[in-house]
């Protein structure tokens, strides 16, 4: 598995060339990308204009958001299929090997059967576009509480529905996304993730609930960094993963909410740190940050002339 960037899932915002420069810088190999963004640029001037700074980086792409509305109605969801394929396009042209999307918490258009069978098929439908393209769509959730709220019926918010859903869906490069904030939030345990092979994970995401919250109330913006230990444990997350030989992305998750006030940098520099800490104590090797790397080169005077 590789140390994966995704600026969306830190709160943290800011233009390619300088996201690609917070990713580079504190080592992580792998960066997810705004691939709408792409294709507008992509549209405007060129692709080879729109992917320079991603090209001259070198950076993996781990994956991107499809940004598709699972609860929109059959209109507008069919108008955000026909947007997937120019995008999965460019997607494909990158070398990218994941897509992204979210199951709705909730809904006001159907009790649970019935929506589940209609996000099954809508699900594969999406899968299908990106079969020919080689890209492997990854399923999450959200299981923050405050989701219950406001809605008629309600739909995937713990691991078990989720496990459900996505085990129901015929296409097979349909897979999970682990996030081990709402895994935890949404009454997962271990037992239930290493139940998961290692071909049907399509991204991990690490995140921890605020010691000042309960797991049985948590919401959205009590997500925090990960630490090492809590109801799941992230050090035997790792080792599991590594053990069945998963190699995808492995991305730090905080809400926003709960760093106001520390520039980009700081914040992407602690969720650096707490990376390498759980991978470290997990046994993988952390390779040393491009900074450390300068520092250690040893300094020579010029001789005096």
């Amino acid at each position: 598995m590789f140390k994966n960037f995704s600026p969306w899932l830190l709160g943290i915002n800011g233009r390619q060339s300088e996201l690609i420069e917070l990713a580079l810088t504190y080592g992580f190999r792998g960066m997810d990308v705004d691939m709408a963004d792409m294709l507008r640029r992509s549209q405007r001037t060129s692709l080879e204009d729109a992917t320079k700074y991603l090209r001259a980086a070198e950076i993996k792409i781990g994956g991107f958001d499809l940004g598709i509305n699972l609860d929109a109605d059959d209109e507008a969801f069919t108008t955000q299929v026909a947007t997937l394929h120019p995008m999965a396009d460019i997607a494909k042209e990158l070398g990218t090997q994941r897509a992204y999307v979210k199951l709705p918490a909730a809904t006001d258009r159907l009790p649970y059967h019935e929506y589940f069978e209609i996000q099954r098929a809508r699900l594969n439908q999406v899968a299908e576009v990106l079969v020919p393209r080689e890209i492997k769509l990854g399923v999450t959730f959200a299981a923050g509480k405050e989701l219950e709220e406001g809605k008629q019926f309600p739909f995937v918010r713990d691991v078990e529905g989720f496990k459900a859903l996505v085990t129901s869906i015929p296409a097979a490069n349909v897979g999970f996304i682990i996030d081990t904030f709402d895994w935890v939030v949404g009454s997962g345990s271990m037992d239930q993730l290493t139940e998961i092979p290692a071909d049907k994970i399509v991204g991990l995401r690490l995140g921890s609930v605020a010691s000042d919250a309960e797991a049985s109330t948590a919401k959205t913006l009590d997500r925090v960094l990960p630490a090492k230990e809590g109801l799941l444990n992230h050090v035997e997350v790792i080792k599991h993963l590594q053990s069945i030989s998963y190699n995808g992305p492995m991305s730090p998750t905080a809400s926003s909410s709960r760093y106001k006030g520390q520039t980009r940098e700081s914040t992407v520099q602690q969720a650096q740190e707490a990376i390498d800490s759980i991978s470290k104590d997990a046994g993988i090797p952390v390779a040393p940050l491009p900074m450390d790397l300068i520092e250690d080169i040893p300094y020579e005077p010029t001789p005096a002339t």
